[in-house]
């Protein structure tokens, strides 16, 4: 992910060299760089889809671990619950305990599973506008290499 946005630095550091064509807002920069820094994050591009495949695939085993960490806390509960209940003088306080601690134990497991999607949505979101991002960047890029190309034919 670093050598994309390293990539991209580069790509706006040419851009920001660029000089500047008189009365207008374009600018001339090195086609020759830009087109190689271009194709290397082409290159680079798959490592980053393979980083965000590396984040999605976490996704499953931090919620297995809290799905997993949820059952322990229910089974442990209910072992509670059929101690209290064998203990006759406190049935009913058993009960209400048992009750208790179910509640607590569904609460913490949607706590746990809602931050843990608000996480990884979070994650994602970041991704996608990283990408939305760049994309942008390219295609403004390709318009203006395409309209430069037309410009040179044009003139010859």
């Amino acid at each position: 992910m670093s050598d994309i946005i390293g990539i991209i630095d580069e790509l706006q550091e040419e851009f920001s060299k660029g000089k500047n064509v008189f009365w207008s807002k374009k600018s001339l920069v090195n086609l020759d760089r830009c087109g190689d820094l271009i194709i290397e994050l082409k290159r680079n591009l798959p490592t980053s889809i393979q980083e965000a495949s590396y984040i999605i695939s976490q996704k499953e085993k931090i919620l297995e671990r809290a799905k997993l960490t949820a059952e322990e806390t229910i089974k442990e509960a209910e072992k509670r619950v059929e101690t209290l209940i064998n203990e006759s003088s406190l049935v009913l306080k058993a009960e209400e305990e048992a009750h208790r601690i179910e509640r607590e134990t569904q609460d913490k497991c949607e706590t746990m599973f809602n931050n843990t999607k608000n996480n990884i949505d979070k994650l994602l979101k970041g991704l996608e506008d990283y990408f939305v991002d760049n994309l942008h960047v390219v295609k403004s890029n390709r318009e203006e290499l395409a309209s430069r190309t037309l410009k040179k034919k044009n003139n010859l």
